[in-house]
């Protein structure tokens, strides 16, 4: 637990110091900015004076805070301006027409800086415009681009792929390195001494994939962040990322429910503190080799309509494979502090606590446990589950989500009540607070005391119910927490 929150502490200061600079670099150029206004206002024809007067450097600095196209129209301002357009270090381009595709080659012909830090590029690829895209890459790894994101933009997966030129891969100035629809077959040898972000999605990995996952992370020694969308869906998927001793968050990402489900995926992040697993549809197997640094654990179904999880694919519902995915997983994470789980992996786990009684319950050891829910009949027994399974919980949350149809085929409210007085008294006898979450509502009420409960759960009466059955608790310290985006109330049980 101490080491949970020391990281999240360390997150913490990082993040206030990146904070810091940023105000502390808008506050000067605001106040640059604000003593030029001034100065204006009083003598309007003084204008270009004042732009002429600006330091270069915050003049650069202004500029590369503004959209591109609003940067190369700025030197119609003033004659100082004129040319510093040439002198960008953020590049983003987004096509919208097919002319600025031509206008970035002409872009980078005229540039005279010495360094690019930002190089985002976003379009419609199409392979007679390959020579086009490599110029452009090799003018950003000639430039020491330290963020580069190449986003080709695809509809179907019919359309032609970008082939990553190698010498991307030893740039020795990337620190974030995003790629959408490329194909990624990497060079004999590789080396990126600095990169701390990696970002592939949908991209075509090559046949050998976990050499080659292995092979970028071991090259990459300073990598802390790994995100992996859409990818290899049509082979077998290795993530080997046992020779990454900083990779401390991954991020597996499956959305598309064109997969193959015959394929399978195997997951080894020896030194991963934060892992985020989300799936649309379940491949066949999962083996997870190795994760035994983890601490924090996201699993959740993505992107998918509602109707789907209900979908009959054979003589079963899709459901009930969920839920053997999620029991096989599970316990490869039984040594995690802190777990957050979908009210769609929860309605999965319904087979699992009220007909699979054949097959032995998972154990955790989690101290945190989040589950988003909406308290409907057929999460109920999932969310059972969860609680019987996380006997150690101290602090438990639930995010209610909103309410869907649901088949109906047992009596909730009878089998609820029993339920939830039997978790209190059993099973959650070491929970110090239990928060309940309403985000992206508002609770009209919140300074009446004593509180609306009903008006506040917005008719999910079996959230009610849990509440309630808290006075069962020997637990006296128990507290009780209602929060929406905007405030949150804090409360003993006792009261």
């Amino acid at each position: 637990m101490h080491r949970v929150h020391h990281l999240r502490k360390c997150l913490e200061v990082k993040k206030r110091k990146e904070s810091d600079k940023r105000i502390h670099r808008g506050f000067h150029l605001s106040i640059v900015f604000w003593s030029f206004m001034a100065e204006i206002e009083k003598n309007p024809k003084k204008m270009t004076n004042m732009f002429e007067r600006l330091d270069e450097r915050d003049l650069h600095n202004i500029l590369n805070e503004l959209p591109m196209k609003d940067a190369i129209r700025a030197g119609f301002l003033s004659r100082k301006w004129r040319n510093q357009w040439k002198y960008l270090a953020n590049v983003v381009f987004k096509q919208s027409t097919g002319k600025e595709i031509e206008s970035l080659t002409h872009f980078i012909s005229l540039h005279r800086g010495n360094k690019i830090k930002k190089f985002h590029v976003e379009f419609k690829y199409r392979p007679n415009k390959e020579d086009q895209v490599n110029e452009w890459m090799s003018f950003a790894i000639k430039k020491e681009v330290e963020d580069l994101k190449l986003d080709f933009d695809m509809k179907g997966d019919n359309d032609p792929l970008y082939i990553l030129p190698p010498f991307i891969f030893n740039c020795e100035s990337l620190v974030s390195l995003s790629l959408k629809g490329c194909v990624l077959e990497l060079p004999d040898y590789i080396y990126l001494p600095n990169l701390h972000t990696l970002s592939l999605t949908r991209m075509e990995i090559g046949s050998r994939n976990g050499r080659t996952i292995r092979k970028i992370t071991s090259r990459a020694p300073l990598l802390e962040r790994m995100s992996l969308v859409n990818c290899s869906r049509f082979r077998n998927f290795n993530i080997d990322a046992s020779e990454s001793p900083n990779l401390k968050e991954l991020a597996i990402i499956e959305t598309k429910v064109d997969l193959a489900r015959s394929t399978g995926m195997d997951i080894c992040a020896p030194s991963v503190e934060k892992l985020v697993f989300l799936y649309a549809s379940p491949r066949r197997e999962y083996h997870v080799k190795d994760v035994s640094n983890c601490l924090e654990f996201t699993f959740a179904l993505s992107d998918q309509p509602h109707e789907y999880l209900w979908k009959e694919v054979g003589e079963e519902l899709l459901s009930l494979r969920y839920h053997v995915v999620l029991l096989n997983l599970l316990p490869h994470f039984q040594h995690v502090r802190v777990l957050r789980i979908c009210n769609w992996c929860v309605q999965s786990l319904y087979k699992a606590e009220v007909y699979d009684k054949t097959r032995s319950r998972v154990s955790l050891s989690c101290t945190n446990l989040e589950i988003n829910t909406s308290f409907q009949r057929w999460e109920l027994p999932g969310v059972t589950y969860m609680l019987k399974a996380c006997s150690a919980i101290e602090d438990l949350c639930f995010v209610m989500a909103p309410k869907q149809s649901q088949p109906d085929d047992f009596e909730e409210r009878i089998y609820w009540r029993n339920e939830a007085k039997s978790l209190v008294m059993a099973h959650l006898q070491n929970l110090k607070i239990m928060t309940f979450k309403l985000p992206g509502e508002r609770y009209h009420s919140w300074k009446l005391w004593p509180l609306d409960l009903r008006t506040f759960f917005m008719g999910r009466e079996n959230g009610v119910e849990l509440l309630a059955a808290l006075k069962h608790s020997s637990n006296n310290q128990l507290r009780v927490v209602l929060s929406t985006d905007k405030q949150h109330r804090r409360f003993l049980i006792r009261q």
